[in-house]
């Protein structure tokens, strides 16, 4: 062989490797992606308070509450 034939079949091998690299990769990230996004939705632990009455996620702002010992703060 000579070595434009070597070159011309390594600048081949290149390109059809890159592209089922792709190809693969990229159904591999479908794949990742569907399973992760069902897995999180199953284990998803919600507190009931989080719910409104049909069950739904309440999409709205909700009010925190922080309490603070005093104990903390005084100053003698």
């Amino acid at each position: 062989m000579t070595e434009v034939t070597t070159l011309m079949f390594s600048l081949l091998f290149c390109l059809v490797g890159a592209g089922l690299g792709f190809i693969f990769g990229w159904f591999g990230n479908e794949y990742y992606s569907a399973f992760m996004e069902s897995y999180t939705s199953q284990n998803m632990n919600v507190h009931p308070e989080m719910l409104n009455d049909q069950g739904f996620m309440i999409d709205e702002e909700l009010l925190s509450v922080r309490f603070i010992d005093e104990e903390e703060h005084e100053e003698d």
